[in-house]
Formats: C-alpha cells, structure tokens, sequence
C-alpha cells in the first residue's frame, strides 16, 4: 500500500491526493525511534510561541513529520548533534530570507527532497513556473501548512484557490470550482474503494475473490497515482486515472459475484460546491 493511500483510508472525508495527501512522507514511523538524539528536538522543546517561521514545537510534535522521525533540521538547516546553539544554528537562516531553505520560493525544492514524485508534478505546473517568475505563485505549504498537518476539504480548496481564481483576479476564475469537484470525485472514489475492499475482505474464500484482490491492487496504484499527479494540476490527467481506479474497482465488484453496476449506481455524481 503506498503512503498517500494508507492516509487516506479511514479519514476518507478528509483525504486530499497530495497526496496529498499528499504529504505524508514514505517512512515509517518506526524510524522515530532510530534517530539519533536531536539537540533541536531538546532545545526547542522548552520554547513557548511560534518560530519567526511561523510554527513552534507543539506544532512539530503533533505533525507527520515528527512520527515518521523528521526533525528540524531536515527543513530548516542545522547541525541537530550540536551541543551549543551557535554550531546548532550554522547555516539557519529566517524564513523570510531567500537563502533560508524554507523561503517561499525554495519550499518546493526542500519539500521534494522528500516527497519527489509530488514535486517533480508541481515543478511541471503552471503554479510553479509563476512561482519562479515573480514569486506569485503557491507552494506547498500554501495547501498543506508548514508541518504537512493541512488537508483541504472541497471546501477549503475553493476558498484558498478563489484567492487567485477569481473573477478580475490573476488567474481563471472557473479553476477553482473544477478542482473542487474533481477533488469530490476523489473522495467518492476513495469511498467506494472501502467499500469494495471491506466485502472483498469478507469474502477471502468466495470465487473470485483471488482476482478481486489483484484488481482492487491496480485501483490502488491509480489512486495514488491519481495522488500525484494532482500535483500537477492538470486536473484532467487525474481524472483519468481516478477513472481507470474505479473500472477497476468495478470490476473486483463483478468478480466477487456482485451483479454489475449502473452507472451512477455506486455513488452519486459529483456536483460541485455551492
């Protein structure tokens, strides 16, 4: 199972391909427990309020980022084996400073050390080249917070991208309302995937069963292919994998003996937010 899809089962309501869920990272949480003492961990722990980034350690240590082991230094810089502050803090810089690695302009490429199949997208989209133009643009953190803790319902997604799809505004207004429904459509599909996956679990003797796993396998890569190349925002591109998902899920369907479906049968059309 790849690590976009494992977020989104069970908080399907909430998922957001980046992958989004993007964006949690492809490590375990096991790894926490083999990282070596971070002196950045140890000091900023007994620091109240919020960083000149805009988040302090409370934030940190509820995020993904702090299960999966990520420290601090991972983003911002730093030696985290440092006993005194001054070698802690070599090569740090604030976040509003262009050579600071959490600059609005190289979060992509700090983020993408990590999570590269979401960043390779995002560089190949229009958001990105007015990222780099004139500075513009949205990053990561624009979706997902500074910490990767952000996931946007359809809702919150038409309001953050209205910020710039608007009528008069720097970008075509009618975007922000197809990213919102195709994002409903990821849900829906995430959806149905439970409820395939759940009778196909049910059902691990039945006749057909055997197949239903292997397709209910290939609708699982296209979700979370369909996770990545969101990145992109080409919206159509995901679409047409989130369609390849459900012929396959459709098909585990059959297979477990379930009379073929209707279209429309399975889940609602997506209609977009009011």
């Amino acid at each position: 199972m790849t690590t976009a899809r494992a977020e989104g089962r069970g908080r399907v309501a909430g998922w957001l391909p980046a992958a989004a869920v993007a964006l949690v990272l492809a490590v375990a949480p096991a790894r926490a427990q083999q990282q070596p003492r971070s002196t950045c961990v140890d000091c900023h722990r007994g620091l109240s309020g919020a960083s000149g980034a805009g988040h302090g350690f409370a934030a940190w240590s509820g995020s993904r980022h702090a299960a999966a082991g990520v420290t601090c230094e991972a983003c911002h810089g730093g030696n985290p084996a440092a006993t005194d502050a001054q070698t802690a803090h070599q090569g740090v810089s604030r976040s509003s400073e262009p050579t600071s690695r959490v600059y609005f302009t190289r979060i992509p490429a700090t983020c993408g050390r990590c999570h590269a199949a979401e960043a390779a997208y995002f560089r190949s989209s229009i958001h990105y080249a007015r990222l780099e133009s004139d500075g513009r643009g949205p990053n990561c953190v624009t979706c997902h917070g500074s910490m990767a803790t952000s996931v946007l319902t359809p809702e919150r997604l038409l309001g953050t991208c209205s910020a710039c799809h608007a009528p008069n505004g720097v970008a075509p207004a009618g975007k922000a309302r197809e990213a919102a429904q195709v994002l409903e459509l990821v849900r829906a599909e995430n959806i149905l995937y439970d409820v395939v996956s759940n009778v196909a679990a049910t059902q691990r003797s039945a006749s057909g069963a055997a197949r239903a796993r292997i397709l209910l396998g290939d609708a699982d890569r296209h979700l979370s292919a369909a996770a990545e190349v969101w990145h992109s925002f080409r919206l159509d591109s995901a679409v047409d994998r989130l369609g390849n998902a459900r012929q396959a899920m459709v098909a585990a369907w059959v297979a477990l003996g379930r009379p073929a479906p209707r279209e429309g049968q399975l889940h609602a059309p997506v209609r977009g937010p009011r």
